[in-house]
């Protein structure tokens, strides 16, 4: 008998190997055949009471569900198996139980539980001693983390598992570090050792499917290595690599009915089609994301691909359909506790109120667009002020009941110490001395209760001077950047040529400038070559510190245009401009796309005619009583998408006294008034055509008393920067 139920056994496994063999494209071709074959092997399985047995056909049952995307289903029988896997004392099948349910939590979006899963794994790995499936589980825990933007823990297990595989000689698990190592350096903006790791990744898992052809595991790894090389180009506007890229991944996930990285693929499709302005391609690629992730429950997928559609609608000016997607992608956000996308989807939801003049609205969205960038920050160490002031608190609150109960305890002895006067002596001796043990009693553990309070406010108090001493170290350093920031000040004043000097050229003039903070990206440019004098309103990316950089290197790069090279014609200098502004800081290169916004006046002193070009920034004329607008390019100065595109030049002879205006975008953008919208071009204009006949000074006067009264309480947002002048 013994025989025949471990002969049994046997075949029972052999068949249960024989099926984990097949090949994985047969699998999907006919899945419920394939699941109803385990499900029969599991129910002999039973009736025998091999739990180990039992335990591997539900983790292949689990597996089948998996590869079709069934999460729920594989997850319960992933987890029956473990509980009999378990039961068994099967550590080696459990490890694998553990790995594959925290693969898929990993999947849902469930970052908690993968990662206590994903830990079980490696714990049980390390004891088997199994180094391919502790550098497996490294990964795991890795990708986690990842998940949860705790970069740094992710690549301590990172790089465990890279030194594991590579002592080992494992050049699979090697290849998946490299490529975990790669995703790091992506999301921490190292870009270019991020595709180096990724091309190491991919040289590995062809280098294997060399030696096993069709591998779906090593077929999988390589679409998401060539996947995140497309996030790459993407990054660095290489948006012809990208796609390349992207399309390569999604054959071989279609191939292999990857519905999740299906999905993914069409997504960063429909971005890269969205930033070359494919709009009908990318909607096209949007949607079919967007249907992939609704289909398979991903949630946190889902979430982008509103994203994404939000954004289309909206540089297309479909308002109702951006704000419908984007108020989808903000309420999943809430659900998953995903700041990135909170954060991103109240921007968009702020341009879109401001483009529809929506403004509440868009101070609302603006609010939580700034609560969201700037307190994590915050948010860290208020709470762990205040997990130390509840767990005081709370031990404070615990000895308090402690010593009340003790207290009730010596009031219900003494009452039926009255109610016994009557009884005989020796019970009322013998009482007594009951009473005068559980005051003793008491006192000692009340002596012992006030040192443990003692102890607790010490250590609150070590606690407190540490938080103190932080503080001390923040303001000295606050200290240090203020003195930096204002000698960085003084240097920006000095390179800014003396306004008064504006008088000694034009009859009459003004710049009225105006700092967010000490220091502006906003700044001002003008100067004498022949008979030209060329004056200029520059707004630069950015405003403080980043803003500053810019205008300096703006400035010093006017200057070798207009008196070096000797360009006097408005166009040509935004040209020229552009054109160093793209090589100073290397746009072609990097994905940086830092630029400027300008208005730029060449007047011909003696023939009395006004040349203008602008990049985004219009120029504001009045001639005869009548306000004429010119509209700039729509251009800035630095990376375009519209390589076909130039600046062009626009006349104005002055044939009678006129005045000139030309502003950077903080003062129309400034938000006040009593409906706390934007003050408008719209208005900065007419308010232009209301004054123009006063003094230029007065003028000045009047835009600084109209922009306070605007603003009231409101808070400055950008630097503001007007320049106007009158020719006669």
């Amino acid at each position: 008998m013994d025989r025949l139920h471990a002969h049994f056994r046997i075949v029972l496994y052999c068949l249960g190997l024989f099926l984990t063999l097949v090949p994985g494209h047969v699998s999907a071709q006919t899945p419920t055949g394939n699941i109803e074959s385990k499900k029969a092997l599991l129910k002999l399985a039973e009736q025998e009471g091999d739990l180990s047995q039992q335990a591997l056909f539900l983790k292949l049952i689990g597996a089948d569900f998996q590869q079709q995307s069934a999460f729920d289903s594989a997850l319960t029988y992933y987890s029956r198996g473990l509980t009999l896997s378990e039961a068994a004392g099967n550590l080696e099948l459990s490890s694998a139980l553990v790995y594959n349910i925290s693969l898929i939590y990993r999947i849902q979006g469930s970052y908690g539980r993968a990662l206590e899963y994903a830990l079980r794994a490696l714990k049980a790995d390390r004891e088997l001693g199994d180094q391919a499936n502790v550098a497996a589980s490294l990964n795991s825990v890795s990708l986690i983390y990842q998940e949860m933007g705790l970069y740094d823990k992710a690549l301590d297990y990172t790089q465990e598992s890279i030194e594991i595989s590579r002592s080992a000689g494992n050049t699979e698990d090697l290849a998946i570090g490299r490529y975990n190592l790669g995703n790091i350096l992506l999301k921490t903006g190292k870009t270019d050792v991020a595709l180096n790791n990724f091309n190491l990744a991919a040289e590995g898992f062809n280098k294997m499917l060399a030696l096993r052809p069709g591998d779906p595991s090593l077929r999988r790894m390589l679409s998401e290595t060539v996947y995140s090389k497309g996030e790459i180009y993407f990054r660095q506007a290489k948006y012809g690599q990208a796609l390349e890229n992207f399309q390569q991944a999604l054959e071989v996930k279609e191939a292999l009915g990857d519905r999740i990285g299906i999905g993914n693929c069409y997504n960063y499709m429909g971005l890269t089609y969205m930033q070359m302005k494919e709009y009908d391609l990318a909607e096209q690629a949007l949607f079919t994301a967007f249907n992939h992730k609704n289909q398979f429950s991903d949630r946190k997928g889902l979430a982008l691909a509103s994203l994404g559609i939000g954004r289309m609608n909206l540089e297309r000016a479909n308002y109702e359909g951006a704000e419908n997607f984007l108020q989808r992608s903000i309420a999943i956000g809430l659900e998953i506790d995903d700041k990135e996308i909170l954060r991103e989807g109240y921007k968009l939801m702020y341009q879109l109120n401001s483009q529809r003049s929506r403004y509440q609205e868009a101070l609302k969205y603006h609010t939580l667009f700034k609560d969201y960038s700037d307190s994590l920050q915050n948010e860290k160490t208020v709470q762990i002020v205040e997990e130390l002031n509840v767990q005081y608190e709370t031990e404070k609150k615990e000895q308090e009941n402690q010593i009340l109960v003790r207290n009730n305890q010596i009031d219900k002895l003494t009452i039926q110490k009255q109610r016994s006067m009557g009884m005989y002596l020796i019970g009322t001796i013998i009482l007594v001395l009951m009473i005068v043990v559980i005051i003793f009693i008491l006192y000692r553990s009340k002596q012992k209760t006030n040192k443990i309070i003692s102890l607790k406010n010490t250590q609150l108090e070590e606690q407190n001077a540490q938080i103190n001493e932080q503080k001390r170290i923040i303001e000295l350093k606050n200290l240090d950047l203020m003195d930096s920031i204002q000698y960085a000040k003084r240097i920006q004043d000095s390179m800014l040529v003396n306004v008064e000097r504006l008088n000694d050229i034009l009859e009459d003039a003004f710049i009225f400038f105006r700092p967010k903070d000490v220091v502006s990206g906003d700044f001002y440019w003008f100067g004498m070559k022949g008979d030209r004098f060329i004056i200029s309103a520059i707004d630069c990316t950015g405003h403080g510190v980043p803003g500053a950089f810019m205008s300096m290197l703006g400035n010093t790069y006017l200057n070798q245009i207009i008196y070096d090279q000797g360009i006097t014609s408005p166009e040509k200098i935004l040209e020229a401009l552009s054109q160093e502004v793209q090589d100073g800081l290397k746009q072609s290169e990097t994905s940086n796309q830092d630029g400027m916004d300008m208005a730029l006046c060449s007047i011909d002193m003696k023939k009395k005619y006004v040349d203008f070009a602008g990049a985004k920034n219009p120029l504001v004329y009045i001639q005869n009583g009548e306000a004429v607008r010119l509209k700039a390019d729509r251009l800035p100065i630095g990376i375009s998408f519209s390589e076909d595109q130039s600046f062009h030049n626009q006349r104005i002879e002055v044939r009678s006294p006129s005045c000139f205006y030309m502003f950077s975008d903080g003062f129309p953008d400034q938000f006040g008034g009593e409906d706390g919208g934007k003050f408008m071009t719209k208005r900065l204009q007419a308010l232009f055509q209301e004054i123009h006949g006063e003094s230029m000074n007065r003028q000045k006067e009047i835009l600084g008393s109209t922009l306070d009264e605007w603003m009231k309480d409101e808070e400055q947002i950008d630097d503001i920067l007007v320049i106007g002048f009158r020719l006669e």
